[in-house]
């Protein structure tokens, strides 16, 4: 997979003046809330702004019979009232007109229920603005699935040359009382120079625009523009654990070159950071996924400002930024950049996501920068924006989510339509695949039992065990013993819902113990269950860090269940990377594995490999699924 990156760069050429927020802090010249569908001149919604009827802009294009507005039929209390329990339906082509002034951003509001006794799941809508297509075959009722929410908004940025916008909703869909909604619309001004750059004046649609290290921002506490930031955490790949956030009190000042309106304070107050401990801090990604659509590119903005009161001098923290695995930055120092604590500033990259079937996820990975040689090794990250540039024929639209969330499906053709709409050899094909599950389903059941009885006269002899102890007792060579210690500090940073963790150790005289949290009995009867999920731990071993950690005994006696059924990975020992870590390289891991999993090349060659892991991975499937 080739991905492109061009790299942007935001520099400051002189030491910059700064001024506070609000001498700098943008004011639109308009703010247009339209609670589509409602006859109140005034409302006011859940985030304290004023919200008014649409019937102002209806064009003058539009016959009476093409609209008509509907209560939602479920009034959900943890849906706001405005504007969402309220919409505008279109049975035919419907444009909206508004006098705007150049650079308007707007966003679309939807509440996915049932309208007139019809469900959203009918309704697919295409939106245009003059030459851009924001929106084709959107259904909301699958987007609302997919991100697990009663209601959402999807936010553009359109260029406007002449003072007139026009919106134009139509219905995209041949079922039977098919329709097309929107609950609420949005448009507010923002400066020209915010996200276009030269004579950029493509259309944009915002992905994800998230806070790192903080809690989600509001719209009503952004500069002016209403921008809604969410919390990071989800986005953290390895769940968070092992990735220090923090807040101290600082007193952000903006530069001249980075006005107040591109991120609020609250943005630059908070941040996420690698950790303290160099040893470790040296082996490990911070990283973050993102879900995208694939042909397009992408305008990629982060946020830096460094708030640590532990750096204040140049060449104290140092690190290198990469987008899908791709170096786009080396070396990066704030102070130096900013000439202090606390003066934010911003960085733009445009990527490009090759043409594929499927969505793609997007890396974002900082690790320290060793080169530089400086006195930390860390990274920070205090937020971060990603939009979808419009192609060369100004489309911005992507596809469907499906309901089971396993493909993307296009609106015109949705996963539960009418048996109808397919073909007599696609009917075949789902008969017979439906046949093979249920046999391959039956054959696992009965091996399942077979199984469970074959080893039960072992699993009565256990007790409801919760915690494993691994106790060493012997004389410890100097070497071992720092490896050892290093191997406990990568244990405490590997965290993953899917692997064993580490409660506590003790180091007395010639005795080292590790305990690590286990699973009940009850769940080691169900060792075979969701082996998936034990499959996204070795992957997470292999990936998280800088050098991978292997496993080197992964078999079905070390893969346990906890009381929700979730997949515990245990009897990983991390020596391979406490190795690697290590100054004396004449150390040798004792990593033998298990007859039966091990990998014959490492068997005979004594090479240990992410592969490796793989392998025994393959004969744990081989075995669940054969017996």
């Amino acid at each position: 997979m080739h991905v492109h990156v061009y790299l942007s760069v935001f520099s400051y050429p002189s030491l910059p003046k700064t001024r506070s927020a609000d001498e700098s802090a943008y004011f639109p010249l308009e703010t247009i809330l339209l609670d589509c569908g409602s006859s109140a001149l005034r409302a006011l919604s859940y985030d304290g702004w004023n919200w008014t009827n649409d019937s102002s802009h209806f064009g003058a294009s539009n016959s009476e019979s093409s609209f008509a507005m509907s209560r939602a039929s479920s009034e959900e209390t943890s849906v706001p009232d405005v504007p969402y329990m309220i919409a505008r339906l279109f049975h035919s082509m419907f444009i909206y007109t508004f006098n705007v002034t150049p650079g308007s951003k707007f966003i679309f509001h939807f509440y996915p229920d049932s309208y007139m006794n019809v469900h959203a799941s009918k309704s697919f809508l295409t939106v245009t603005a003059g030459n851009y297509t924001l929106l084709r075959n959107f259904n909301a009722y699958l987007n609302g699935k997919h991100i697990k929410s009663a209601y959402f908004f999807k936010e553009f940025i359109v260029h406007v040359e002449n003072h007139t916008l026009d919106l134009t909703f139509s219905p995209t869909t041949n079922a039977s009382g098919g329709y097309a909604f929107v609950n609420g619309i949005e448009i507010v001004s923002m400066p020209l120079s915010l996200y276009y750059q030269g004579n950029n004046v493509s259309a944009m649609k915002t992905m994800h625009r998230v806070n790192v290290g903080g809690q989600r921002i509001p719209p009503n506490e952004d500069t002016g523009m209403s921008r809604s930031r969410a919390m990071d955490s989800s986005y953290i790949f390895g769940e968070a654990f092992g990735v220090e956030n923090y807040k101290f009190d600082a007193s952000i000042t903006y530069p001249k070159e980075v006005p107040a309106y591109i991120a609020p304070q609250g943005v630059y107050e908070t941040a996420r950071s690698i950790g303290s401990v160099p040893e470790i801090n040296i082996n490990y990604n911070l990283s973050w996924t993102f879900p995208l659509d694939p042909s397009f590119s992408y305008l990629i903005r982060l946020h830096l400002c460094d708030i640590s009161r532990n750096i204040a001098k140049t060449n104290q923290r140092a690190f290198d930024i990469f987008i899908n695995n791709q170096v786009i930055e080396r070396g990066i120092d704030i102070i130096a950049l900013t000439y202090g604590n606390d003066i934010p500033l911003y960085r733009d990259f445009t990527i490009l996501i090759p043409n594929l079937i499927m969505k793609h996820d997007l890396w974002l990975k900082l690790h320290p920068n060793l080169q530089r040689k400086p006195q930390y090794h860390d990274a920070i990250l205090n937020g971060a924006e990603i939009f979808k540039v419009s192609n060369i024929d100004g489309n911005l639209a992507g596809l469907n989510p499906s309901l089971k969330n396993e493909s993307s499906v296009d609106g015109d053709e949705p996963s539960f339509s009418s048996s109808s709409s397919r073909t007599s050899t696609e009917a075949i094909l789902i008969i017979i695949g439906s046949f093979l599950i249920l046999v391959l389903a039956i054959s696992l059941g009965v091996y399942l039992v077979a199984f469970l009885r074959r080893r039960n006269l072992e699993w009565t002899k256990k007790e409801n065990t919760r915690i494993t102890i691994n106790r060493l007792i012997q004389a410890i060579p100097k070497q071992e013993l720092y490896i050892f210690n290093v191997e406990i500090r990568i244990h405490h940073h590997v965290r993953h819902q899917n692997l064993v963790q580490l409660i506590g150790y003790c180091k007395e005289e010639h005795e080292r113990v590790e305990v690590g949290m286990y699973a009940t009995d009850k769940a080691t009867k169900g060792r075979a269950c969701n082996i998936s999920y034990a499959d996204k731990a070795r992957h997470y071993l292999h990936s998280a860090m800088a050098y991978p950690i292997i496993h080197g005994d992964i078999k079905t006696t070390n893969i346990y269940l906890d009381r929700n059924w979730m997949p515990k990975v245990s009897g990983f020992m991390p020596s391979r990377l406490a190795l690697a870590m290590s100054s004396n390289s004449c150390i040798r891991p004792n990593m033998k594995g298990s007859t039966g999993y091990l990998d014959p090349e490492h068997y005979w060659l004594q090479n240990l490999t992410e592969k490796s892991d793989v392998f025994s991975f393959g004969v744990v499937l081989l075995e669940i699924l054969s017996g």
